[in-house]
């Protein structure tokens, strides 16, 4: 198992801050030397689909390079601690400051996945595969470019923790327009279906082909950490630029986490994930526009 990538500490403490400008434009034409494809899946109903490490590592590097082009100086102080593949671990802010690991402040990694995007079933003749929604207005549901998706250089990765945390990680791009949005959406408060409702909780079902076949007591419930996950987002055609936060929407409702979690897919019993959230200002914490996460994993084996 080759050492963790050197790239991603540099990228760490290059990450002191994010501040609400736009980006320079030579952005697009980051070359990342990652010249190879994804192994080409194979799509099979109710298996989960399998990414190794290597790939994983590789992913991470890619999307940290990017980010390491972002002007995020002059900053609000936001974390990127790196994922440790190796080692299976969360390196913390503290072990990053002191330039050395404390084994009792590493947070163990319990499983370790690559997003795909969810093909929008039953309306995928109007909606384009994607893993986020962020629309300009509540009702665009059949508007492409408040989809956005992965591409080859654009890609999100989902771990989750031995402490009941996961974190959503990477860029996504706008499927119909120029628009880039790095994503770093922690998840708290893991909770089984009977753990969930005793507090309130319900079961969002979707119109989604996969959601209409859930079961909920298969599922985990996760809550979006407002104090911890923002977006830093790029382009002409974002809706807004710069950084933002993220906050949990829906009084009663929490990120549905395992088969058919991926509530508007196709892929009946396929390993998934969806969310229901507030994109905020910062500073005001001013609700701005709504979002939705939806997609399916792809885990590496060697957590299961």
């Amino acid at each position: 198992m080759k050492k963790f990538n050197a790239l991603a500490i540099i990228a760490v403490f290059a990450m002191v801050g994010c501040e609400n400008e736009e980006i320079s434009t030579t952005l697009e034409q980051v070359d990342t030397g990652l010249d190879t494809e994804l192994v080409v899946e194979q799509e099979t109903t109710a298996v989960e689909e399998e990414i190794e490490i290597e790939e994983l590592e590789a992913i991470q590097s890619q999307f940290l390079n990017e980010i390491e082009n972002l002007d995020f100086l002059k900053s609000e102080n936001l974390s990127l601690a790196p994922l440790d593949f190796e080692n299976s671990e969360l390196v913390s802010e503290e072990d990053m400051s002191l330039g050395h690991y404390k084994k009792k402040k590493r947070r163990k990694i319990t499983s370790l996945c690559l997003v795909k995007d969810a093909d929008r079933c039953p309306f995928s003749d109007r909606q384009p595969s994607a893993n986020l929604w962020w629309p300009e207005n509540e009702t665009d549901f059949f508007v492409p470019s408040a989809y956005f998706s992965s591409t080859k250089y654009h890609r999100m990765i989902f771990v989750t923790f031995n402490d009941g945390t996961a974190l959503i990680r990477g860029t996504t791009s706008m499927n119909d327009g120029k628009c880039k949005v790095y994503v770093n959406a922690w998840l708290k408060d893991k909770r089984t279906y009977d753990e969930f409702t005793a507090i309130g909780g319900e079961f969002k079902l979707e119109p989604g082909c996969a959601s209409q076949e859930a079961v909920p007591g298969d599922l985990l419930y996760y809550e979006m950490d407002s104090k911890r996950s923002w977006l830093y987002s790029w382009g002409s055609d974002c809706l807004g630029t710069g950084c933002f936060g993220l906050e949990q929407r829906g009084e009663n409702l929490r990120g549905q986490l395992g088969p058919n979690g991926a509530g508007f897919d196709s892929n009946i019993g396929a390993h998934g994930f969806s969310n229901w959230g507030w994109i905020i200002d910062k500073h005001t914490h001013e609700r701005l526009w709504v979002m939705d996460f939806d997609f399916r994993l792809r885990c590496c084996p060697r957590y299961h």
